[in-house]
């Protein structure tokens, strides 16, 4: 099976660099023919000219109005410092005519241009200053909100196209407009020095050549252009580490946040610059989705502890989060059985199951859930440069964003000829066969890795089973038989001592008997616990059948240390234990047999620690006898 995986996957790659080769070709006769395609000559001097001033227009003009927020100041010199929205990009145009120092920005979902719809963006509170009709301007006022009048004539209309419009501010915008005072505090903060969290690839990380790389570098590179702003990016540690690096002042600022109160005492929040999802790792066996928080059903959910999301999981009735401190942790935490799902954001748990093999895992993405809109935050004393950032982050387009994701999560590479609608059918008639065979070929690929995987998975969990105490978790006699003959070979070769302790529990079947089983196996689970913290680690301890165990302790270099630590284990049986019947107390008969004084084979040092342990039991219980040197006969 595993040969067969591998051809697959050889014949994968082989298709898919045949895919590129053509697709290059195709692509670059495209291109040859785009070169030569002249730019209409009126479109090319708009595009050159970089003062809007001198487009034609006609002579009859208006006096705009302007929709403010509550909290904006009623002055047209307050506008500098915010991003305006306006519908379309002759609106835009028409503004910047008489307003070239202001910031004019276009939302228009079906234009394609920048994305969400005005009004969207409006009610979401992400935008503070508007261009509004007058009937809209009549409803804002009826609100008991704020109409700013412009006091500049504006060009009603223009005679330009769309098409020319959109090609003029697509290469008029990589700088936002700034007034001297704001260039001034910018230039007073000189370099940012921006956090960079461990274990966060693919948000951000660092080269092998140790240069920043990843989502978040891309974003704070448009917003630095935009700014002219410079920027520095720091190890801080890991997440929490970070967030304590800002509160601190030892960074200036850190991507990939959500405001929380506590978080807001010592940093302030740009608007978000792009949404994440929430997502649930869990296991194919117990798979765990969003739909489960709110049923009945009892859920350990493992959650970051610098998280703000901990909050929102925390306030679930049925859910009991479990606090991890890292990922590896809380992924730990499934794999283990101590929680039921991982929740984290999606493009980083998606990384760190793609780096551990995690071909068992099952990813619920809950969209639902609150928080997953990210910001920067910026160390409370910088609040002055927060509207700069919000009004570089408002600027950033939708394809941007786009080509920003492409980039860093499975990116499709589609490239179109300029108005060649012939080769873009056929580039995508093409691009959907190879994909339906692809998409065969990896989904037999997949099966073939999760049929093998589980494979792997159920042979672990066999010879687990058939070596270990199903109630203790402690190695069982099959086990300790075989570690001790390897034990014992290697002694010999290097003259060593080693020892075998047989234990018996002291009182545990009247304890069984009266309290009941259940009291009997919690008791058995205790003292297993117990003795695998007394003994160390190059040792063994087994359950050998009921209320019997073995410890197989190697290196000595004396009788008389392993004596000791027979007496340490049984001291520390001896104590008290809490059990749900109340306080329980027993002891040990504690056998002790040495190689080679007692014996060269297992059975007979077995034999030697038996006999021992009973010569305890007939000389009172509850003691430590060092097995007699048998005679040669």
């Amino acid at each position: 099976m595993n040969k067969l995986y591998l051809k697959l996957k050889f014949a994968t790659i082989a298709m898919v660099f045949a895919l590129i080769v053509v697709g290059i070709n195709v692509f670059g006769a495209v291109s040859n023919v785009s070169a030569q395609t002249t730019i209409n000559e009126p479109i090319q001097k708009i595009i050159q000219n970089t003062s809007p001033i001198s487009v034609p227009t006609d002579t009859y003009t208006v006096f705009e109005q302007l929709c403010l927020a509550d909290h904006i100041e009623y002055s047209e010199d307050a506008l500098m410092g915010y991003v305006i929205g306006v519908p379309d990009n002759t609106t835009r145009f028409r503004l910047l005519r008489a307003y070239p120092e202001l910031t004019f920005r276009v939302f228009n979902a079906e234009q394609g241009l920048i994305g969400r719809p005005l009004a969207d963006v409006i009610a979401a509170d992400a935008l503070y200053v508007w261009w509004c009709s007058a009937e809209q301007a009549a409803q804002h006022v009826s609100q008991g909100r704020r109409v700013l009048q412009l006091s500049r004539p504006i060009v009603s209309s223009i005679s330009l196209s769309n098409e020319v419009l959109s090609d003029y501010f697509y290469s008029n915008a990589e700088l936002i407009s700034l007034r001297p005072e704001e260039i001034e505090r910018l230039a007073a903060v000189g370099t940012i020095q921006i956090g960079l969290p461990d274990d966060s690839s693919p948000i951000i990380s660092r080269d092998n050549n140790g240069n920043p790389i990843g989502l978040d570098h891309d974003f704070i590179t448009l917003i630095a252009q935009r700014l002219n702003l410079r920027v520095a990016w720091v190890n801080c540690g890991g997440w929490q580490e970070c967030v304590q690096a800002l509160e601190a002042r030892d960074i200036d600022a850190l991507t990939f946040m959500t405001p929380t109160p506590s978080r807001l005492l010592f940093s302030q929040f740009t608007v978000p610059y792009w949404q994440v999802d929430w997502a649930l790792m869990s296991l194919e066996n117990r798979p765990i989705r969003l739909d489960d928080f709110s049923t009945e059903k009892q859920l350990t959910i493992a959650v970051l502890a610098s998280y703000s999301i901990l909050e929102t999981a925390d306030a679930a009735e049925n859910v009991t989060v479990l606090a991890v401190n890292s990922p590896e942790e809380g992924l730990n935490a499934v794999l283990e059985g101590r929680a039921d799902a991982y929740l984290d954001s999606l493009p980083l748990l998606m990384n760190r199951i793609r780096e551990l093999n995690l071909t068992g895992a099952v990813v619920h993405i809950a969209r639902d859930l609150q928080g997953d809109q990210v910001s920067i935050g910026v160390r409370s004393d910088w609040a002055a440069i927060v509207p700069l950032l919000d009004r570089s982050i408002l600027a950033i387009t939708d394809d941007e964003t786009r080509r920003i994701e492409e980039n860093w999560f499975d990116p499709e590479l589609l490239r179109e000829g300029l108005n060649r609608e012939v080769v873009k059918r056929w580039a995508v008639i093409m691009a959907i066969a190879v994909l339906l065979v692809l998409s065969v070929i990896l989904a037999w690929m997949s099966h073939l890795r999760r049929e093998i995987q589980r494979r792997k998975i159920r042979e672990a969990e066999i010879r687990y089973k058939a070596y270990h105490d199903e109630l203790t978790g402690l190695p069982n006699r099959m086990h300790v038989i075989e570690k001790a003959q390897k034990t014992l070979i290697t002694h010999a070769q290097n003259k060593r001592k080693c020892a075998l302790l047989f234990i018996d529990l002291d009182g545990f079947k009247a304890i069984n008997d009266n309290e009941g089983h259940d009291a009997g196996d919690e008791l058995l689970v205790a003292v297993s616990q117990r003795l695998q913290r007394v003994i160390r680690k190059t040792d063994t301890v087994a359950r050998y059948g009921g209320d019997e165990f073995v410890i197989l302790v190697t290196s000595l270099t004396s009788v008389k240390q392993a004596l000791n630590i027979a007496e340490k284990v049984l001291s520390r049986v001896s104590m008290p234990y809490r059990l749900a019947t109340g306080e329980a107390k027993i002891g040990a008969s504690i056998g002790v047999a040495i190689f080679p004084d007692h014996g060269h084979e297992y059975d007979e040092l077995l034999s030697a620690a038996d006999d021992a342990m009973y010569a305890v039991k007939e000389s009172g219980k509850n003691g430590v006898v060092l097995a007699e040197v048998r005679s040669a006969d």
